[in-house]
């Protein structure tokens, strides 16, 4: 029987993978890809020694929601997002086969995901104390899009830190910076006594009609073979912010509301 709970747990993060992989005009070794998947999944060793350290520091000094806001931004979205970004920056980066800002979503997704893949073996099977096809199917439509829209973010913006000539260190820090914010609003607002959950979605509709775009913005430009230029990185970029800070913006606007009603 736990092999179906395992299965659940696991399949929605695959299949994924698997749909990026396929959209590739211009297909990724899928060794490399594989590894990835896997570099994602060990990514959870390193966290775990250094999550305790924050867990100490976080129960120390903060409470309320500053407790809330430490454990959501910086314990999780934080750190996760960091190794994350370690396995495409020092391990996809230096491949040969990364050679177009394609490549960068497709290792984003599966880094991503293979983190997220075994973040949800713990929550089906240990969350409550009891397997759970319920946490299973709630998380195949909420937490393991979020990895999955984090994931093109960060790679898109790595892909941009190679093949543009400018803002080569802004788009490295943006894509820590933006996956790290919507991770954290998404963990803030289940655990914050101040907004509603509901923004969680509201938050990852937003986000992941932002990453579509750009996924097939991507595909479309393999189809027909045209490089990047700095016109469209430029661009790319501005709208980045701008979803960024319009993001931001409904969120305190919708927020409000919800106190209002409240």
């Amino acid at each position: 029987m736990y092999f179906f709970y395992l299965l659940a747990a696991i399949l929605p993060a695959v299949v994924l993978v698997l749909y990026a992989y396929k959209q590739d005009q211009f297909p990724e070794p899928p060794r490399i890809v594989f590894k990835t998947f896997l570099f994602g999944c060990a990514t959870v060793l390193a966290i775990n020694l250094i999550i305790p350290i924050l867990d100490n520091y976080n129960e120390e000094f903060f409470s309320g929601e500053t407790y809330y806001f430490f454990d959501s931004f910086i314990r999780a979205a934080f750190v996760e997002e960091f190794f994350k970004a370690c396995v495409i920056i020092f391990y996809c980066t230096r491949k040969t086969a990364f050679d177009e800002p394609m490549d960068g979503v497709i290792y984003g997704i599966a880094a991503s995901l293979g983190f997220a893949a075994y973040e949800n073996i713990s929550y089906v099977l240990y969350f409550e104390k009891v397997p759970s096809f319920d946490i299973a199917l709630v998380r195949a439509f909420t937490a393991i899009p979020m990895h999955a829209l984090c994931g093109v973010v960060m790679g898109f913006l790595i892909s941009q830190s190679i093949f543009e000539n400018k803002h080569n260190y802004l788009n490295l820090f943006l894509s820590l910076f933006i996956p790290v914010g919507i991770h954290g609003l998404y963990n803030y607002s289940f655990s914050s006594l101040v907004i509603s959950y509901q923004i969680a979605y509201f938050l990852l509709l937003v986000f992941s009609i932002r990453a579509y775009l750009i996924f097939k913005n991507l595909k479309l430009r393999q189809k027909q073979s045209i490089i990047f230029n700095k016109r469209y990185y430029n661009i790319s970029l501005s709208n980045f912010i701008n979803i960024s800070v319009n993001t931001i913006i409904i969120f305190l606007v919708f927020n409000y509301l919800v106190y209002l009603v409240i």
